[in-house]
């Protein structure tokens, strides 16, 4: 079984490419356009749980890190790395208040990205 990667970010252009990314690597991947549709999808009881979210820290309706705040206040413990043009987006109390694993910025070294998912899974790439 492959490790399930949400992604949330609202630009459907790096969705599409981490999406496509991340699916010729293995993994399984699902997607979100802002932190209420991360929060819909990890409330959703039909569906196994991502292993690893990656969140764009900004984002319309809910940014990744309100709706980080929101999962951790429920009790997700899944890890979390927070995707960013700018890794100044967030200062590093807040990091620490909402438990964030690391941060991968924009553009997306792809090597980083599946170093820091497999470490952070512990499951080493897909097969």
């Amino acid at each position: 079984m492959s490790t399930r990667v949400l992604i949330a970010d609202d630009s459907e252009t790096i969705l599409l490419l981490l999406r496509t990314r991340l699916e010729m690597e293995g993994y399984e991947v699902i997607t979100a356009a802002d932190g209420v549709e991360v929060i819909e999808a990890m409330q959703r009881a039909s569906e196994p749980k991502p292993e690893i979210l990656l969140l764009d820290a900004m984002m319309p309706r809910k940014s990744g890190i309100d709706a980080l705040r929101e999962l951790r206040a429920a009790g997700v413990d899944t890890p979390v790395l927070i995707v960013s043009a700018h890794q100044d987006e967030m200062d590093a109390g807040a990091a620490t208040d909402v438990e964030v694993s690391g941060y991968i910025t924009k553009p997306i070294d792809f090597d980083q990205l599946f170093s820091r998912i497999a470490e952070l899974t512990r499951s080493g790439p897909p097969a």
